[in-house]
């Protein structure tokens, strides 16, 4: 009787351990599941200060706000967790706080690839960071591709999504080089008149006939006369 009673106790004992483990085990963070704490299907891969660029896909507090950057990137992506990574900038809302958690494509060792893709439709809201401790800004990524790459841009010329994307980029360097006279509610992704008029005196600068497309020449002058105020 007394060794039965051994048996049971030890029986129950070890079905309370096991018990206690598999729950350990099956808490976020901890166990085979601290790859994926969020239970996103892809792994969680805070980033250090390394210098490299991510394509930033996702941003948010909650798994719910990378759910759909995870869908549409599959095993590409990876998220971090922003207080345990580097310490730069993560949302292109400037009024947010810090979010907690970050999709990413990447690392990628210069600019060059994940600004042509940030470029595109696949990307048009998502953003490129660099990994330096105290970055104050994303990545203008018209500032970094070859101005050979840049479309022409002019009045009249059709709607296109994709062009959108750089007449914004265009037009947001406008804001930077003086708001008051191109403020940013005019960010509108179309080259309209008020943007033909701004780049007007700016073209006439650099010796640039006014009211010229935007050309190749059109895009360096502005560049150059944007790019240095940017901290990335």
């Amino acid at each position: 009787m007394r060794s039965r009673l051994v048996v049971l106790v030890l029986a129950a004992v070890l079905g309370a351990g096991g018990g206690a483990t598999a729950a350990l085990l099956d808490r976020p963070g901890s166990g085979p599941a601290a790859a994926d704490p969020l239970r996103l299907g892809v792994a969680q891969e805070d980033r250090g200060c390394t210098g490299e660029a991510l394509l930033v896909v996702a941003v948010g507090d909650t798994p719910t706000a990378l759910r759909g950057a995870v869908a549409d990137h599959g095993e590409q992506v990876r998220y971090l967790r922003t207080a345990d990574s580097c310490a730069t900038r993560w949302s292109a809302d400037e009024d947010r706080p810090t979010p907690t958690w970050a999709a990413y494509l990447g690392p990628y060792a210069d600019l060059t690839e994940p600004c042509a893709a940030r470029m595109t439709l696949d990307h048009k809201g998502d953003s490129v960071t660099v990994l330096t401790d105290g970055t104050t800004d994303l990545v203008r990524c018209v500032c970094v591709l070859p101005t050979a790459v840049m479309p022409d841009l002019h009045l009249g010329m059709p709607v296109d999504p994709e062009l959108g994307i750089w007449v914004r980029a265009l037009q947001g360097m406008l804001v930077d080089i003086d708001p008051g006279r191109f403020p940013e509610e005019r960010v509108t992704g179309r080259y309209d008149e008020a943007t033909a008029a701004r780049m007007a005196p700016l073209q006439a600068f650099h010796d640039i006939e006014p009211g010229n497309p935007v050309d190749e020449s059109s895009w360096r002058a502005i560049r150059d006369r944007a790019c240095g105020g940017y901290d990335f």
